[in-house]
């Protein structure tokens, strides 16, 4: 049985490398911050082409100009990055940094310092690179953006024409930096935290509904939407296995089934909840319930449809179980006056006084006393029947063994009793040996006391075969006689306790053996062979919970 696949919510961190790796976000902000240093590029070549007096200042127009179409060549280079994703996103983002506040300041160097204003795209670099790295890295750089600015002021005071005056703005200038790397980093950690969260929600909500998938797909009860057209939009296994068919794309309700389109007419009609029950295509009585998802007139309809046989065999075990329970308390008390009965008839029966006429009445009690303790004894092994130990058991071999053991003590030759494999012999199922072993027993004797050989003498008494199912991992052990069969008319009622056609039956052996099979999950059942006899299937592997 297939098992849903979860996912972890727990693997998504708020840290910018977990982000990047498991959401577009980060790096669709790093392609529009290349968008824009690419903007940037573009304007500082423009502006120098268009001419001196267009220029910020005229000190270094080369520099100005050369940095400009290199920073708009590293622009374009790094478009390709982004696309390919190589080298990673951390990487990514801090080599980027470093190449614009590079550019920057010798772009401020060839305008003549701090003083030409152009220290304000540094404030848009280092707030847009600060929400996509850690805050200790976005502090760092800035720190460095400040040293190189202060270089650079001190260079054109040493150098150049600047004055220490400048230093005030270059503090300023340093300080809005800061302000800049701690309001990005905060602004980071914020937007790295709700998307972290929405990752969550939205990992928590595909879990639930693949939850829900799969509680719906393996329910015993047939689930099946549909809307106001009568389309099927949802339908589990259960349903399609009452109805007999396969899962399709388009399906109508009148497809599926010709009754329940119209039951769910009549019921839009009137809203009225029928509870007639009405047997689907294979056979089950079904009782469909309607319920309307929205309370809107064209909403969908939600139609359960509820196995009424299963219900009846859900009140008939409670009513078994009672009865087990009272039966066994009923055995206790009749054991001890069929002990005292036993006694004297064996007492009476000794007597020299007692006509030899009469001897054949205490042997008619003595009979009926044994077939009274046989069947008290097999109703207190019902009611203090031991757990069930199951284990996993190679199905051939131990069957080999049994039909062995089981000619041999009924004295049977070699060609009574066949062994058919329809599968390989090593096939294994989980069951508990002593319950399979009296549930063999069981049939077997069942087999050999209603079966009839052929008349040429060459077919055998009883035959066992193990088959594959058709359910996955499902595997049966089919033991087949040669006698008249089951009459139809008791053939649902040879599984009920106490129901025997044999006068000196107790009619619990094929309860007890059905018990001992649902208490090892596996299912036994009767079917008539069509060339004559009855065929007894130990079914293994068919799951009875609420879940299939």
């Amino acid at each position: 049985m297939s098992q849903p696949q979860f996912a972890n919510p727990e693997k998504h961190s708020a840290a910018p490398e977990a982000l990047a790796s498991t959401s577009n976000l980060p790096w669709r902000l790093l392609r529009l911050l290349n968008i824009y240093r690419l903007l940037v590029g573009i304007l500082v070549v423009l502006v120098y082409a268009g001419g001196p007096s267009l220029l910020l200042v005229t000190r270094y127009p080369s520099l100005f100009l050369w940095t400009g179409i290199v920073y708009l060549g590293f622009c374009v280079l790094t478009g390709f990055s982004l696309r390919a994703r190589r080298p990673g996103f951390a990487m990514q983002a801090q080599i980027e940094l470093v190449a614009d506040i590079i550019a920057v300041v010798l772009l401020m160097h060839a305008s003549g310092g701090p003083t030409s204003g152009l220290g304000g795209l540094l404030f848009v670099y280092l707030v847009a690179g600060s929400v996509l790295i850690p805050w200790r890295t976005s502090l760092a750089f800035a720190a460095v953006a400040t040293l190189l600015i202060l270089s650079d002021h001190t260079y054109l005071i040493l150098f150049g024409t600047a004055t220490p005056a400048g230093y005030v703005q270059v503090g300023l200038l340093g300080l809005i930096l800061f302000i800049a790397a701690l309001s990005g980093s905060y602004l980071g950690r914020r937007l790295r935290e709700s998307e972290a969260l929405a990752l969550q929600r939205g990992v928590d909500l595909q879990n639930l509904a693949q939850l829900n998938d799969y509680i719906i797909r393996r329910m015993r009860t047939g689930v099946v939407v549909v809307d106001q057209e009568d389309r099927v939009r949802l339908i589990n296994e259960a349903a399609l296995a009452n109805f007999n068919k396969q899962r399709a794309q388009e399906l109508k309700v009148s497809e599926l089934s010709p009754r329940l389109k119209q039951e769910l007419d009549s019921w839009r009609q009137d809203n009225y909840q029928h509870s007639a029950s009405f047997n689907s295509e294979d056979g089950k009585p079904v009782i469909p319930h309607f319920t309307q998802l929205t309370p809107e007139s064209n909403a969908a309809t939600l139609i359960f449809l509820e196995d009424s046989g299963l219900m009846s065999e859900q009140v008939r075990q409670m009513k078994l179980a009672a009865l087990g329970r009272l039966t066994g308390s009923i055995a206790h008390e009749i054991r001890n006056p069929l002990a005292a009965i036993s006694h004297a008839n064996q007492l009476l029966a000794e007597s020299s006084n007692l006509p030899g006429s009469d001897r054949r009445f205490t042997q008619i009690i003595a009979e009926h006393v044994q077939r009274m303790e046989r069947m008290v004894e097999t109703i207190l092994q019902l009611s203090r029947r031991e757990s069930t130990r199951a284990e996993e058991l190679e199905l051939g071999r131990w069957l080999r063994d049994f039909v062995a053991e089981f000619r041999e003590r009924q004295g049977l030759n070699g060609q009574a009793l066949a062994v058919r494999f329809d599968t390989d012999e090593d096939v294994r199922v989980r069951v508990d040996p002593g319950h399979l072993y009296q549930i063999a027993w069981n049939l077997s004797e069942n087999a050999l006391r209603y079966g009839q050989p052929a008349q040429s003498g060459e077919a055998p008494l009883i035959e066992y075969r193990i088959s594959p199912l058709a359910t996955p991992g499902g595997m049966e052990l089919a033991i087949l006689d040669r006698g008249s069969g089951v009459p139809k008319d008791i053939a649902d009622h040879i599984f009920e306790p106490f129901y025997t056609s044999n006068p000196r039956g107790t009619g619990l052996g094929l309860f007890i053996a059905r018990e001992l099979c649902e208490c090892n999950r596996a299912r036994l059942v009767y079917e008539q062979r069509p060339e004559g006899g009855s065929c007894f299937r130990i079914l293994f592997g068919i799951q009875q919970g609420w879940l299939a």
